[in-house]
């Protein structure tokens, strides 16, 4: 019983500190909430790719009611997570709630109108100007190797192969 006790202890307190590893808040900090209880915004921003990719490899199949749901879960995404999310330590922030609040009121629901009038092109038009609002973002924040790809269907972030370099010596040859 006393280690059945111990271990209970060991499953709260786990989470607890797990959760108090992140930085700065994207929302006011007078907000009422421990910045201890909010999610980081790069976990916010890994769903967003998730539901992003998935909206785009939905549509590519011809699957747009399935386009239209995950447009309409990153509009949530943005409309509550995103602002509650945690800003990252280092790096520029000070434009993410500009840009976080213009990709709520443009690229969600323009993706979610293309998905509803089932239109590819008109998607893949809203999938590229979104992508670019992301790339921006990510530029602006010093996290430029974050890369979200401009056409539908393909993993978010982009995880293709770069060309190599110019060769350049390296310091330890």
């Amino acid at each position: 019983m006393r280690c059945s006790t111990r271990f209970l202890i060991a499953l709260v307190a786990v989470p607890a500190a797990v959760a108090c590893s992140h930085g700065s808040e994207l929302s006011s900090p007078d907000s009422g909430t421990p910045s201890s209880a909010r999610p980081s915004l790069g976990n916010v921003m890994a769903e967003v790719a998730r539901r992003f990719e998935i909206a785009g490899k939905a549509a590519t199949a011809n699957r747009f009611e399935l386009a239209e749901f995950e447009a309409g879960e990153l509009e949530e995404l943005f409309e509550g997570d995103v602002p509650a999310a945690e800003l990252p330590k280092e790096g520029p922030t000070a434009h993410i709630p500009v840009m976080a609040k213009s990709f709520l009121q443009t690229s969600a629901p323009d993706l979610k109108s293309a998905a509803h009038a089932r239109d590819a092109k008109a998607f893949a038009d809203a999938f590229a100007r979104a992508a670019a609002a992301c790339n921006a973002c990510h530029r602006s924040s010093e996290k430029a190797f974050i890369q979200v790809p401009s056409v539908p269907g393909r993993a978010v972030p982009d995880l293709e192969p770069l060309a190599p370099a110019a060769s350049a010596p390296r310091p330890h040859e």
